[in-house]
C-alpha cells in the first residue's frame, strides 16, 4: 500500500513527491528524459566523447517508419519518439559498462564512472567544475570531499534515472550534498521530508539544521511547530542548547501566545543551564511580560526566586511588576459586565447557513452600552470545537474540546485565558486527560475544574482534574462516587457541585459535591424535580443553583438549595431561550439569546429574574450580535472596557434619543404602543 501525499505546490523542477507506507519520501522527476536531453544539448562542448554520447542517445530516439505512397511505392523516413525510455536505458547501460564515460568521480575509496555532459546538465556545481576554467575540466579523475559515497551514488542514480529515495538515514547528508551541488529541487524535497518529521524532541535540532543551510521555509515551519507546542518543546534538552538570540526571538515573536507563566519557566530553565547566561536574565525577564501573570503565580513562584533576588536589575523589574499588578487589582470598577462568548448566528432553515460568532461582546450597566469586546483566538473559530467557558478573578477562561474529522485523528484540547485588563488572549497548558464535547468546567476556591466528558460523569473514568493558577499546573482529583448522566456542574460556596440522573434512571437525581481540602466527594440522592430527564443550564446565587431546562414544554424551572438539599419551583421566562446564555449579575439571573423554539431561530428578548420577587422581567431586546449555543459570564468593569462602552453609549444616545430607561445595557419595555427602537 502506498500513501500518496502530493507536495503543496509543484516544485521548480516538477518533482512528484510520494510518502510510502514506511514514511520514506519517494522523489520522481517528471519528464526526466526530456529534461535531461535538453540539458545535454545545451552543453557547449566539441569533445569527441561528448559528440559520441549525444549521437548514441539521439540514435535511440529515432525510429524508421516504412509506408507506401498512392502508387504502392515504399517510403522510409525517420520519426522522433516521444518515449524517452529507450534513450535513458542506453545512457544507464553506458554508465554501467563504462562506455563513453569521460570522468571518474572519486569519493573516499569508491569510484563512479560518469559522463561530464550528464553531470553538467543536472547540476550547476558540476557544470562549473567540469566545463569551466578549473583544472578538473581536463582531469579524468575528480575527487569529491566532505560527501559520503552512498549519497553520491544516490544522486547519480537521480541524475540518470530521475528517482530518489529520502529517508531518516540519509536526509541530513542528502541535504548537505544537495546544497553543495546546488540541487534546489532536492533541497526542497529534503525539507519536505524533515517538515513531516517535526516533533517536540527534534524541532529545535531541525531548526538549527535549516538555519545552517538557509532553508527559509523549513526554518519557518520548525519555528511555528516549536511555538505551537511550546510547553512540550521546552521540556526537551534541545531547548537549553539554543542561543540567546534564538530564545529572544521566541519570546518576542508575535505568534507566541502562551501564558507568561510558561514563558517565565522557559526563561529560567534556559538561564540555569549555564551560569554564563545570568547576564541575559534581566533582558529576558522584560520580554517575558511578567505583569500578565496571575498574581498568585507571581507571588509564590517569581518573587522569591534566588537568581532574581541576587540581581539588582532583576529586582527592579520585579518591583515594577508588583506595582503593575497592584494597579490592575485596585483599578477595577464596581460595575459588573455581562460578556457573551462565541455561539452560532443565523437561521437553520433550508437554504440558510448558520455561522460561528467569532468574538465576545459585552453589555454594561448604562443605557445603550453594548460593544464587541474581543475576537476569539483564531484556532477556536477555524476548527469545529466545543467551548466550555467560565470567569474567575475577572478573567475569562475557555477550555475547548476539538472535534475529530476521523476516528484516527489525534485528540486535541486548547486552554485559553482572556486577560480582561490587557485585552489579551494567552494560551494555558492543556489538561492531563481528554474531555470530549461539553463537560463540567467551573471555578471554585481559586482553582478551575474539568469534570467528566460528553455531559456524563462516570465513576470509573479518569476525566477529573483541577488547574491551579498558582502553579500553572493540572492535577488529578478523586472520581465521583456515582455515575450520572446529563450532568450540570456548578460552583457553590467554594465547592464543585455535579448534578445528574443516576445510572440513566429519571426518578433518581444525584447531587455530588467535591471538597478540595480532603479530595473527597459527598453525594445525596434526591427526588427528580422534572420528569423526563431534561438537560439543564444553570447559574448560581449564594447557596442556590438555578436550573432552567432546555425542554420547551416546561412551564416552570427550579432552584436547588445546597444548604437544605431541597428543590423549589420557579416560573420559566416568558420567552424561550433554548441554548441561550445564563449568568448571575448584580444579584439577579439574566438569560440572553438562545433559540425560540416556536418561531425564531434566535431569540432577541433579554430577561432578568429577580429572586426576591420570584418573577421574570423583560428588560429589552438585542438586535445585533444575536446568537445561540453560546456562553454568558460576568466580570467586573475596568478602565479600557469602561471607556469603550461609554463611547458606544454616547454614540447610541443620539441614535436612540427617544428611549430613556436601560438596565445593564438592555432596553426596558415600554408601556405605550409605540414601536420600540432596539438598543445596540
Amino acid at each position: 500500500m502506498m500513501l500518496h501525499e502530493k507536495a503543496d505546490a509543484l516544485l521548480s523542477d516538477d518533482l512528484d513527491l510520494v510518502f510510502d507506507d514506511k514514511g520514506e519520501l519517494q522523489v520522481h522527476r517528471t519528464r526526466h528524459g526530456q529534461r535531461l536531453l535538453q540539458g545535454i544539448r545545451r552543453v557547449n562542448s566539441t569533445e569527441p566523447a561528448f559528440t559520441a554520447l549525444l549521437k548514441s542517445i539521439e540514435k535511440n530516439l529515432v525510429t524508421l517508419v516504412i509506408t507506401e505512397d498512392e502508387h504502392g511505392k515504399k517510403l522510409k523516413y525517420p520519426r522522433l519518439q516521444s518515449d524517452m525510455g529507450p534513450a535513458i536505458t542506453v545512457l544507464n547501460e553506458s554508465r554501467t559498462t563504462h562506455t563513453l564515460c569521460d570522468v571518474v568521480l572519486c569519493v573516499g575509496e569508491s569510484s563512479f564512472h560518469c559522463h561530464r555532459a550528464v553531470l553538467a546538465a543536472s547540476s550547476p556545481f558540476f557544470a562549473t567544475l567540469l566545463l569551466g576554467e578549473f583544472r578538473e575540466r581536463k582531469d579524468e579523475q575528480v575527487r569529491l570531499n566532505d560527501v559520503p559515497s552512498h549519497i553520491v551514488s544516490d544522486l547519480l542514480d537521480y541524475f540518470y534515472n530521475g528517482s530518489l529515495n529520502i529517508r531518516n538515514g540519509n536526509v541530513e547528508s542528502m541535504l548537505h550534498a544537495a546544497s553543495l551541488f546546488q540541487l534546489s529541487s532536492v533541497v526542497t524535497a529534503c525539507c519536505k521530508y524533515l517538515s513531516r518529521q517535526l516533533d517536540s524532541d527534534n524541532c529545535f535540532g531541525i531548526l538549527h539544521f535549516a538555519e545552517f543551510y538557509s532553508c527559509k521555509t523549513l526554518v519557518e515551519e520548525a519555528r511555528a511547530f516549536a511555538m505551537d507546542n511550546f510547553p512540550d518543546t521546552v521540556r526537551t534538552g534541545e531547548f537549553e542548547l539554543l542561543s540567546y538570540d534564538q530564545v529572544l526571538f521566541f519570546l518576542t515573536d508575535e505568534r507566541c501566545q502562551w501564558c507568561k507563566e510558561r514563558v517565565y519557566e522557559a526563561v529560567m530553565k534556559w538561564t540555569k543551564a549555564d551560569t554564563t547566561r545570568l547576564q541575559f536574565l534581566p533582558a529576558l525577564l522584560r520580554c517575558a511580560e511578567l505583569r500578565l501573570m496571575t498574581e498568585d503565580y507571581f507571588k509564590f513562584n517569581v518573587r522569591h526566586e534566588p537568581l532574581i533576588q541576587n540581581d539588582p536589575e532583576c529586582l527592579e523589574i520585579i518591583q515594577e511588576v508588583e506595582e503593575d499588578l497592584f494597579q490592575q487589582r485596585t483599578q477595577r470598577l464596581p460595575a459588573e459586565i455581562l460578556v457573551q462568548v462565541g455561539g452560532i448566528s443565523g437561521s437553520e432553515a433550508a437554504g440558510h447557513k448558520p455561522v460561528k460568532v467569532r468574538y465576545m461582546d459585552c453589555l454594561g450597566p448604562w443605557r445603550c452600552s453594548h460593544a464587541i469586546l474581543s475576537d476569539l483566538p483564531y484556532s477556536l473559530v477555524s476548527k469545529n470545537c466545543y467551548l466550555n467557558v467560565l470567569a474567575m478573578d475577572d478573567d475569562i477562561y475557555i477550555l475547548a474540546s476539538m472535534e475529530r474529522c476521523q476516528a484516527e485523528d489525534p485528540r486535541e484540547m486548547q486552554f485559553w485565558r482572556y486577560v480582561s485588563s490587557a485585552d489579551l488572549w494567552l494560551r494555558l497548558p492543556e489538561p492531563l486527560t481528554f474531555h470530549q464535547g461539553q463537560f463540567g468546567f467551573v471555578a471554585a476556591g481559586g482553582r478551575l475544574y474539568a469534570i467528566g466528558t460528553n455531559m456524563t460523569a462516570e465513576k470509573g473514568a479518569e476525566c477529573y482534574e483541577s488547574f491551579s493558577p498558582r502553579n500553572n499546573r493540572w492535577r488529578k482529583i478523586a472520581r465521583v462516587p456515582h455515575t450520572v448522566h446529563k450532568t450540570v456542574t456548578s460552583s457553590c460556596k467554594g465547592k464543585v457541585v455535579v448534578m445528574g440522573y443516576w445510572e440513566g434512571r429519571h426518578e433518581n437525581f444525584y447531587v455530588q459535591t467535591y471538597d478540595s481540602d480532603i479530595d473527597t466527594w459527598e453525594f445525596y440522592d434526591v427526588a427528580s424535580f422534572h420528569s423526563g430527564k431534561p438537560q439543564y443550564q444553570s447559574a448560581v446565587l449564594g447557596s442556590k443553583i438555578y436550573l432552567m431546562p432546555f425542554v420547551t414544554a416546561r412551564n416552570f424551572m427550579c432552584v436547588f438549595d445546597t444548604e437544605t438539599m431541597e428543590f423549589e419551583q420557579l416560573p420559566m421566562p416568558e420567552h424561550r431561550h433554548i441554548h441561550g446564555g445564563m449568568t448571575a449579575i448584580d444579584g439577579k439571573i439574566v438569560v440572553i439569546g438562545g433559540k425560540d423554539h416556536f418561531n425564531e431561530y434566535t431569540a432577541s428578548v433579554i430577561e432578568l429574574l429577580d429572586p426576591e420577587r420570584r418573577e421574570w422581567l423583560d428588560v429589552g431586546r438585542q438586535v445585533e450580535h444575536l446568537r445561540r449555543a453560546h456562553a454568558a459570564v460576568t466580570i467586573r468593569d475596568c478602565g479600557w472596557i469602561h471607556d469603550k462602552l461609554r463611547n458606544v453609549m454616547e454614540k447610541n444616545k443620539k441614535k436612540y434619543a427617544r428611549r430613556e430607561s436601560f438596565v445593564a445595557g438592555y432596553e426596558l419595555p415600554h408601556e405605550d404602543s409605540e414601536d420600540v427602537v432596539p438598543n445596540c
